[in-house]
């Protein structure tokens, strides 16, 4: 049977920031945190890979890198994104720890002086993680994508960038295929000076690379097609392959997939 390789799992969906395009700002659910013991439900084995993030800030969950070291036990590649703020905090333990992949998520260099700095360090310390700068595309943030890449390449750090999802938000105004592409390029030509590499939004399909790849659980077990759909109300009883697979062969007459830009 299809089934998903990489487990997008979110630990919490409380976070430090408040940022404006995140799904956060209009959702109505608790915060709340993953316990250890529901952790330990989670049948790791039947992934490749687990994406330790969801809809809030993985570091502020304080046993997150015991949860890391046990999926790396069970030889589950690890994974997580970050927002930055806490990397000096939670430094020491991020090294020691077995995690396989960072990315930062920056989509702005308002304000970001003590991340930088911060992701600086990290760097100069690593040896080992995977590490990338993850940036949201918006309409108005080319000069922003310009710095945060010429950032990444003085500090040979890869880049993923990625479309903006505006549906739970109508302040949020949707990209045009114009904007992608000069951010795009942009990216790819700093990038390119720089020798780092610039992974850019996939083609669009139906069913999309992301429910085809990953199947989203909620800090509170509850499984879904996908982060957004998640915060849109549509869950599975249990992390369900059976019911991940017929979602999937609906996929291309739901309305949120219809509509989504990813």
């Amino acid at each position: 049977m299809l089934r998903p390789k990489i487990l997008q799992l979110e630990v919490t969906n409380d976070c430090n920031q408040n940022c404006f395009i995140c799904m956060r700002s209009t959702s109505s659910r608790e915060v709340g945190y993953i316990s250890m013991d529901g952790f330990l439900k989670i049948p790791l084995e039947k992934f490749k890979e687990v994406s330790f993030h969801g809809w809030g800030e993985p570091f502020l969950h304080p046993k997150l890198f015991e949860m890391i070291n046990i999926a790396s036990e069970k030889g589950v590649k690890t994974s997580l994104i970050t927002n930055g703020t806490l990397l000096e905090e939670r430094m020491d333990e991020l090294l020691k720890s077995e995690l396989d992949s960072i990315a930062f998520g920056i989509y702005t260099v308002k304000g970001k002086e003590k991340v930088f700095e911060n992701i600086r360090k990290f760097v100069r310390l690593n040896d080992g993680i995977e590490t990338y700068i993850d940036i949201t595309i918006l309409p108005w943030n080319l000069e922003d994508v310009k710095e945060i890449v010429r950032f990444a390449g003085e500090n040979g750090i890869d880049v993923v960038l990625h479309k903006l999802f505006y549906m739970h938000n109508e302040k949020l105004k949707p990209l045009s295929k114009s904007d992608v592409k000069k951010a795009c390029k942009v990216a790819k030509d700093i990038g390119k000076e720089f020798g780092i590499k610039v992974y850019t939004p996939p083609k669009q399909t139906r069913p999309c690379a992301v429910v085809l790849s990953c199947i989203f659980l909620g800090y509170d077990l509850r499984a879904s097609p996908c982060c957004f759909q998640y915060e849109m109300g549509r869950f599975y009883k249990a992390l369900s392959f059976e019911e991940h697979l017929m979602f999937m062969k609906g996929m291309k007459r739901d309305e949120v997939c219809k509509r989504c830009p990813w």
